[in-house]
């Protein structure tokens, strides 16, 4: 299963405390973890604050550990979006035929 994410980090979080900025290091590590094992492909989007990747995963509740697990996870805001295939769309489309 695939699903491309979007995170920013909620309004009203201040990026200025010490304890922010070690959740966005453990973030950070934590991700960088994920991207090595392939479960991440993407990180920070350059030209704004915040994330766009594509998490892979066997399961819906690996999605969900993943996400619970995060050290960032009360600090985010996030959009998931399954991903399909062409076929899907086209299969999809002849049963509505």
């Amino acid at each position: 299963m695939r699903f491309i994410v979007t995170e920013k980090v909620r309004t009203g979080v201040s990026g200025d405390n010490k304890d922010f900025m070690k959740v966005a290091e453990g973030y950070l590590k934590y991700m960088a973890k994920l991207q090595k094992k392939g479960k991440v492909i993407g990180g920070p989007c350059l030209d704004v604050l915040s994330n766009g990747y594509i998490l892979e995963t066997k399961t819906i509740e690996e999605m969900g550990e993943i996400f619970f697990n995060s050290p960032a996870n009360f600090f985010l805001d996030r959009e998931v979006h399954p991903i399909g295939s062409f076929e899907d769309t086209l299969e999809g489309m002849k049963e509505r035929s």
